[in-house]
C-alpha cells in the first residue's frame, strides 16, 4: 500500500502545516499500528491523546473503526473497506458539517482518497494476480506469494527513497518515525510500481488544497479522473 511518504507528498495547498491535518493524513493506517505496537487498545488510545490536538474527536468516536476487520464489499474498518478498495463517498458523506470542515477528518478523507486513486492507476492488485496466474505450474504458491509480496514491499521501499529524493521538503513526523516503519532502499528497478505514474498521480494530487477546497468537487474530480 501507499506509505507514509506518499501520503504527504500528495497534499497540495499548505495543508502540511496544520497539525490536525496531517494527523488525519496518518490516522488510517497509524491507528491500527499504535494498537499493535503499544501492546493494545488501552495504550493505543493513551498514545492517541498524547497525540491529539483540540480539532480532533475523541478517541471513542474513532474506537470501531480500529477494531474492525477490513474487507471486501464493505465500508468498515478504518479504511472504509481494503485500502485498495476504500468508500471514500461513504466517508465524507457520513460527517456532519462540522466534522467536514475539521482539519482532522479533511487530513482522514483525503488519505483514502490518495489510496483509491494509486491503487486504481498503479493496478497493482492485477499485476500481482497475473503472476500467480501466469505460475499456476508452481507447486508451492504460498511460497511464490510470499516471494512476490516481498517484491512489492521492496518496491514501496524503493518508491519511499524516489519520494525523498523528489520532494526533499518532506519530512516524517516523529510520531510516525518512530514505529520504524518507514524503509528506504536506493537502488535495484521496481518490479510493481511505474514510478513514473506515480509520480504524475502525486503531482496531480497536489494541485488541489484539501484543507480548504471544495472536497465534495476534488472527491469527484479525483475519482472520476
Amino acid at each position: 500500500m501507499p506509505g507514509y511518504y506518499i501520503h504527504f507528498a500528495s497534499c497540495g495547498g499548505h495543508s502540511l502545516k496544520n497539525r490536525s491535518f496531517v494527523l488525519g493524513v496518518e490516522a488510517p493506517d497509524i491507528l491500527k499500528k499504535h494498537v499493535k505496537f503499544c501492546g493494545g487498545i488501552e495504550e493505543a488510545h493513551a498514545k492517541y491523546d498524547s497525540l491529539r490536538t483540540s480539532e480532533m474527536p475523541e478517541y471513542c468516536e474513532l474506537q470501531a473503526r480500529i477494531l474492525q476487520k477490513e474487507t471486501a464489499n464493505s465500508n468498515e474498518g478504518l479504511h472504509y473497506g481494503l485500502s485498495s478498495q476504500p468508500d471514500v463517498k461513504a466517508c465524507w458523506f457520513g460527517l456532519s458539517e462540522t466534522q467536514m470542515a475539521n482539519p482532522f477528518y479533511r487530513g482522514y478523507v483525503w488519505h483514502l482518497l490518495t489510496d483509491a486513486i494509486m491503487y486504481r492507476r498503479l493496478d497493482i492488485d492485477a499485476k500481482f494476480q497475473k503472476v500467480l496466474d501466469e505460475n499456476q505450474r508452481y507447486t508451492n504458491m504460498d511460497a511464490l506469494r510470499n516471494v512476490e509480496l516481498r517484491k512489492l514491499h521492496a518496491d514501496w521501499d524503493k518508491t519511499n527513497a524516489h519520494v525523498r529524493d523528489t520532494y526533499p521538503e518532506l519530512s516524517l513526523p516523529d510520531e510516525v518515525k518512530e514505529l520504524g516503519v518507514v524503509q528506504f532502499i536506493n537502488e535495484g528497478d521496481l518490479v510493481y510500481v511505474d514510478w513514473p505514474l506515480l509520480k504524475e498521480t502525486v503531482d496531480y494530487l497536489r494541485t488541489f488544497d484539501p484543507l480548504n477546497g471544495d472536497m465534495e468537487s476534488i472527491i469527484e474530480n479525483v475519482l472520476n479522473s
